[in-house]
C-alpha cells in the first residue's frame, strides 16, 4: 500500500463514507437501507471495505462481501463465514472488533490504533463502521473500511514541508501536524455529542467527555490549517476571529445547534485553556472548578473586565442605552397593575429585571425589580458588555 494513499486528504477513506452516510441518513439522522447506497460511491473504497449481513437473529453475523485487500492480509477467502471464524491478528478483525459499538449506539463508529500482524510487523490503522436498517429499527447491514500502512512502509513516505501556523490567542507557533486527522477527530466528536444513550447524551459527564474531545481538535486545527479550512467549508461555517473556538464546536454539534449553549461552551473552553487545559485534563479541571461550565465562564467574563472593548462601554448610561437597542424576543400583558413611581408619565418605558418561575416554554412572572436594584444595575453591565 503506497504511504501517499493513507495521508492524502482527497483518498481519507473514513471521512468520505461518513459523510456519504451521513447524506442518506438525513436531517432526522434515520439508518439508512442498504439499497440507498450507490456502489459508484464507494467504488473508490471497495478493495478495503467489509459487509456484515445482521439479518439471521439465530446464527451469528456473517461476512457477506470482503474486499480484495483484506482478502490477501487473510490469504483465505472467508467469504460468507461467520464472524467467528476470523483470524486474529488479521486487518478484518480490526473492523469486526467493533461491530458490537454500532449495536449498542446505532450510529457509525470510527477507530484508529495500530497492532502488530500475524508477520509481527507493527502496522497503523484507521476505519469505520456504518449501519443501515431496512426499518430504521433493526440493524440489517454494518458496512466497514480500514486502511492502514505497515511501519516499514512509513520510511518511503517522501518528506513534505512542515506546516505552521500561529495558534490560536498562545502568539506561538507549531511545526507538528495531528496525531490524528482532523476529520477523524471530528467523527469521534460527533459521536461523543450523541451519546451512547438517550440518556447518557443528556449527563454532564458526558459532555465534559465531548468537549475534552473538542478542546483537543480545537487545538489541532492549528497545526493542519488547510484541513481544517476544508471541514468549515464542506459545512458552510467559516473561521470567526472574535470566537474562534465556535467554528469547531459548530462542526461537532452542527450548526444549528442552541446558540446560547455554543457560547457558553466556547467560553468555558476558552478559560480552560487559558489556564493551561488541554483534551486530557478538561474533565477533571470542570468537575473540580465550583460552578462548572458556567463557572468557567462567569470567570472567563470577570478575568476580560479589563478588556479594552468591555471597558469603552462600562457605564451604566450607556449599558442601558445597548439593552434598550436589543431586539424583543416576546411581549405580553401584565395580569395585575403595578404601581409606578412616575404616574405623571404612565407611557415612559423603564427596563426592570423580571424574577419568574420556568418549566419548558412556560413562564410564571413572580416579581419586578425596578432600575434602582443593584442587581438590575451589575446585569446591565454584563448584557451590555456580551453584545461586543
Amino acid at each position: 500500500m503506497d504511504p501517499n494513499d493513507f495521508t492524502g486528504p482527497e483518498r481519507r477513506t473514513t471521512f468520505q463514507l461518513f459523510e456519504r452516510w451521513e447524506a442518506l441518513a438525513g436531517d432526522m439522522q434515520a439508518m439508512p437501507s442498504l439499497r440507498e447506497l450507490d456502489p459508484e460511491d464507494i467504488a473508490p473504497h471497495k478493495d478495503h471495505m467489509v459487509l456484515i449481513d445482521l439479518r439471521d437473529s439465530d446464527s451469528a453475523p456473517s461476512l457477506q462481501v470482503i474486499g480484495h485487500a483484506l482478502t490477501e492480509d487473510l490469504e483465505e477467502d472467508l467469504t460468507g463465514k461467520s464472524l467467528d471464524d476470523i483470524p486474529r491478528r488479521t486487518m478484518i478483525s480490526r473492523i469486526t472488533d467493533h461491530y458490537l459499538e454500532v449495536l449498542a449506539n446505532r450510529s457509525p463508529i470510527s477507530f484508529e490504533a495500530e497492532f502488530v500482524n500475524k508477520d509481527k510487523e507493527r502496522a497503523l490503522y484507521r476505519g469505520i463502521l456504518l449501519p443501515f436498517s431496512d426499518d430504521n429499527e433493526e440493524i440489517n447491514f454494518i458496512l466497514g473500511a480500514v486502511r492502514w500502512i505497515l511501519e516499514k512502509d512509513m520510511a518511503q513516505r517522501p518528506a513534505s514541508p512542515p506546516e505552521q501556523a500561529v495558534a490560536p490567542d498562545s502568539g506561538q507557533e507549531t511545526d507538528t501536524a495531528p496525531a490524528v486527522p482532523l476529520e477523524q477527530q471530528m467523527l469521534e466528536c460527533r459521536r461523543l455529542v450523541q451519546g451512547e444513550s438517550a440518556s447518557d447524551s443528556r449527563s454532564r459527564k458526558s459532555l465534559y467527555r465531548a468537549l475534552a474531545a473538542i478542546l483537543d481538535l480545537y487545538i489541532d486545527t492549528v497545526k493542519a490549517p488547510d484541513d481544517y479550512q476544508r471541514l468549515l467549508q464542506q459545512e458552510g461555517l467559516k473561521v470567526q476571529k472574535r470566537a474562534p473556538i465556535t467554528p469547531v464546536l459548530k462542526l461537532c454539534f452542527g450548526a444549528d445547534y442552541d446558540k446560547t449553549r455554543l457560547t457558553e461552551y466556547a467560553a468555558a473552553l476558552d478559560y480552560a485553556l487559558k489556564n493551561g487545559q488541554t483534551g486530557k485534563t478538561l474533565q477533571p479541571f470542570l468537575e473540580s472548578f465550583k460552578g462548572g461550565i458556567k463557572g468557567c465562564v462567569r470567570a472567563r467574563r470577570e478575568s476580560s473586565g479589563d478588556d479594552a472593548a468591555g471597558t469603552a462601554k462600562n457605564s451604566l448610561e450607556e449599558a442601558e442605552k445597548i439593552v434598550k437597542n436589543m431586539p424583543t424576543i416576546a411581549g405580553f400583558e401584565l395580569t395585575e397593575k403595578i404601581p409606578q413611581e412616575d404616574q405623571a408619565d404612565p407611557e415612559k418605558e423603564e427596563l426592570c429585571l423580571i424574577l419568574g418561575k420556568r418549566k419548558g416554554t412556560s413562564v410564571e412572572i413572580i416579581k419586578l425589580l425596578d432600575e434602582e436594584e443593584k442587581s438590575l444595575a451589575s446585569l446591565l453591565k454584563r448584557v451590555a458588555k456580551d453584545q461586543h
